[in-house]
């Protein structure tokens, strides 16, 4: 709960008091996406890209690639994703529960050198 009621957050911040992902073409760019929440579902959403699936819980995922743009992430389950920086522009990178969006669960991705004209 935060001052004004429920805040979702990452990295313990809220939108927009938190540091950007900042990346430059072609970075290979890796997230870990942990669930800390005891009852929350949270399907996290990277606009822009799409990001490949390397691990649940610590253990690596084998066979086909698992490539997504959202990934539902349940209590207590952990995911390392990577994407590939290849589609320049400033993106967000947020749980499509709209509601957790709305109360902080937001974070932003900026490309190194773009400008919107």
């Amino acid at each position: 709960m935060g001052k004004t009621g429920m805040i979702f957050t990452i990295n313990g911040k809220t939108f927009p008091d938190m540091a950007p992902i900042r990346i430059k073409e072609g970075d290979l760019v890796k997230v870990r996406l942990i669930n800390r929440s005891h009852m929350d579902e949270h399907p996290m959403h990277l606009h822009g890209h799409l990001f490949q699936v390397l691990s649940k819980n610590g253990k690596a995922l084998t066979g086909a690639a698992v490539i997504k743009d959202t990934l539902n992430i349940k209590p207590g389950e952990e995911y390392v994703v990577a994407f590939r920086a290849d589609n320049r522009g400033h993106w967000v990178f947020h749980c499509h529960e709209l509601h957790h969006a709305e109360a902080g669960m937001v974070t932003t991705v900026l490309w190194a050198g773009f400008s919107r004209k």
